[in-house]
């Protein structure tokens, strides 16, 4: 019997570093096809044990969510569905393994625009997109690429790449490469971050702008981390000189997990120039991630733009989550009272989701504001931008109202209902705010004539066969006050189609 024991302890003691050299420290794409299907399983309460707070998500960890479930306790749609990522995030027992994954896709759009809520002027047309995944991973290592191509790129005026009648345009939606340890991460490379709750972009750090490159720490375990992104964003010129200046983004936040129910957060960020300083760059005080930055920026470092976030995620016994982020910029410390008074810096996002019929159904409402003044001070090169597109929102002065439900008719398939409503004022964050030091003409929310629009959506997505991926996006805007009119009414279609063939092949290195 001891004999046994022993073996048995020998045993654990070596499969267990085996399991977890293959395991994949790959992530699964914010933009992948199977986004759709992992975040309806979270809302319903399927899928447990993910950050509510981070995207994108490991593979490992969705895979491990997955196979956690009990299929018993769920609809049979449900089944299919789970049938269906299980097959995608398999991955191949091998200490050193490869993958070659290939996509081509015809889009349908009414406009060139990557935005539902405010699209480009209508211009109906057939993109052709296609890319190529690469990956390789070691124990502990994940290297990745994946390049594409997409004709929607060169009509899309917020791309920032090269255009023309003969261009084709690429991007590289992924490029990274990745160490992963228990409480130590570093990455280097391009793939798209969203800090908050994942239903809509968040404040701090999210997916609107196109991919960038930037530097990833991650210390301590994931449950109670802490995090660093540096990266150094285009040059911009100043408002009045037109002199080009360098600037540089570090974004830091700590997480704390502490349950399945709760989850917390708190995010720093910081943009800086070199604003009369030709020889700035990259400085420590905004690389060490246990800094608290604004006191450097307070003390002795001018010229910088500091952003604050906290974030909160609470499940409730019923299956209900409820999430929040809230947003500060610039608080005004001093008792200067009455004309002086800098109007306010800050948003807030409040979610709550939740799902039904054996994870079947699932819901969502949320409630978003920002401000006028937000993502930008006086100085233009300290506008929270990259290539002219929000690092966190695109846009400033709106609110919005979404909610959403999601049902699953049958394996493999979602449908989706949407009701928005988004007020947008006259602000933008790429435009000169006012430097009269009274602040007292400064509105601080829905500037001017604001701009009304009502969304009624549906969206639907199905994998027939696997490999094969369809999805749609349908909605008819009312606008009032259109394009920032008094009085003006419009409507019209603003709609998606897409249908998409992936082929992959895997394998292992041996020596």
């Amino acid at each position: 019997m001891r004999h046994r024991l022993l073996a048995a302890l020998l045993l654990v003691g070596v499969a267990a570093p085996l399991a977890a050299q293959t395991e994949s420290n790959a992530y699964l794409p914010v933009a992948s096809w199977t986004t759709p299907y992992v975040e309806h399983l979270i809302r319903a309460g399927v899928l447990n044990g993910l950050d509510p707070l981070t995207r994108p998500l490991r593979r490992a960890d969705v895979a491990r969510a997955v196979a956690a479930v009990d299929t018993d306790a769920v609809a049979e749609s449900v089944r299919g569905t789970l049938r269906l990522l299980a097959r995608e995030l398999d991955e191949r027992a091998d200490t050193v393994r490869w993958k070659l994954e290939a996509n081509v896709a015809a889009l349908g759009a009414s406009d060139a625009s990557r935005w539902t809520f405010r699209p480009a002027g209508q211009a109906p047309r057939l993109f052709i997109e296609g890319g190529l995944e690469a990956s390789l991973e070691f124990p502990h290592v994940a290297m990745v690429t994946h390049p594409f191509f997409d004709t929607r790129l060169i009509r899309d005026p917020q791309f920032a790449g090269k255009k023309g009648p003969t261009a084709i345009a690429g991007e590289n939606a992924g490029a990274y490469v990745m160490g992963s340890w228990k409480y130590f991460d570093v990455f280097f490379g391009i793939e798209p971050r969203n800090w908050g709750p994942p239903e809509v972009e968040g404040l701090i750090l999210s997916t609107s702008p196109y991919p960038y490159d930037h530097l990833l720490l991650r210390l301590g375990p994931r449950r109670f981390r802490l995090e660093m992104l540096a990266t150094q964003l285009d040059n911009l010129p100043a408002w009045d000189s037109g002199d080009l200046r360098k600037r540089f983004l570090s974004a830091h936040r700590l997480v704390v997990i502490p349950s399945e129910r709760l989850a917390i957060s708190l995010s720093e960020s910081a943009v800086y120039a070199n604003a009369g300083e030709p020889d700035r760059f990259f400085e420590p005080w905004f690389l060490n991630p246990v800094n608290l930055w604004v006191l450097p920026n307070f003390n002795h470092v001018p010229a910088v733009n500091t952003l604050w976030a906290g974030d909160a995620s609470y499940r409730l016994r019923g299956g209900v989550r409820l999430a929040t982020q809230i947003y500060l910029d610039d608080i005004q410390v001093n008792n200067i009272r009455g004309s002086m008074n800098k109007p306010a810096e800050w948003g807030y996002t409040f979610v709550a989701t939740g799902g039904g019929l054996r994870g079947g159904l699932s819901w969502s409402a949320l409630y978003t504001k920002v401000d006028n003044l937000d993502y930008r001070t006086t100085a233009n090169e300290e506008q929270y931008t990259l290539y002219g597109v929000g690092l966190a929102r695109d846009h400033d002065d709106y609110d919005q109202w979404t909610a959403r439900a999601t049902v699953a008719p049958a394996p493999r398939a979602l449908l989706t209902g949407e009701f928005t409503l988004l007020r947008q004022g006259e602000g933008d964050i790429r435009k000169r705010i006012p430097v009269d030091p009274t602040w007292a003409a400064v509105q601080g929310f829905l500037t001017g004539v604001v701009e009304r629009t009502f969304r009624l959506a549906a969206q639907a997505s199905w994998t027939p066969l696997d490999g094969v991926n369809l999805s749609a996006d349908i909605g008819r805007h009312f606008l009032h006050n259109a394009g920032h009119l008094s009085g003006a009414r419009s409507g019209r279609w603003v709609w998606r189609v897409r249908a998409e063939i992936r082929r992959r092949l895997t394998g292992a290195l041996r020596w």
